[in-house]
């Protein structure tokens, strides 16, 4: 089931900054930002509301960092309705699957936040570099059709 639910939260993803993208470039990046998690919140409130995953809500005692999540989606939102019109969805997607894919590989070795430690190994080290690879060759063609 987590398979699946990884995979469909790429086509999701992708779906989102596309649909996302098309907003911003109606009412501007941040304003799709706000409208997007307006809704967000709507959604996953009424989702709370009707017993899905309810339960008794504790704010008090939350690391710092558990707060920035928000700041960080906002952030997400914005750029990606930025970046889209200006770059296409594809550069944009192999460019943040590199940067979440290394940044992930820290954060795993480590076991940063909570995570069990997995070892960098090289084979992991291999598909990075081919991901790395492939987002090079996408900005490489991309610069080439510009010209």
């Amino acid at each position: 089931m987590a398979f699946f639910l990884a995979l469909l939260n790429g086509v999701i993803g992708s779906l989102s900054r596309l649909v996302n993208a098309s907003l911003a470039v109606f009412a501007g990046s941040l304003r799709g930002s706000l409208i997007n998690h307006i809704v967000g919140t709507v959604v996953a409130g009424g989702l709370l509301a009707v017993g899905l995953r309810t339960g008794i809500l504790q704010l008090g005692g939350l690391p710092w960092y558990y707060w920035v999540g928000g700041c960080m989606g906002v952030f997400v939102v914005a750029a990606s309705n930025y970046a889209v019109p200006r770059i296409g969805a594809v550069l944009l997607g192999m460019l943040l699957l590199a940067a979440q894919l290394i940044t992930s590989a820290g954060l795993d070795h480590f076991g940063l936040l909570g995570g069990s430690p997995i070892a960098l190994s090289w084979t992991r080290i291999a598909g990075l570099v081919l991901v790395l690879t492939g987002a090079a060759v996408t900005m490489t063609e991309r610069r080439r059709s510009r010209e």
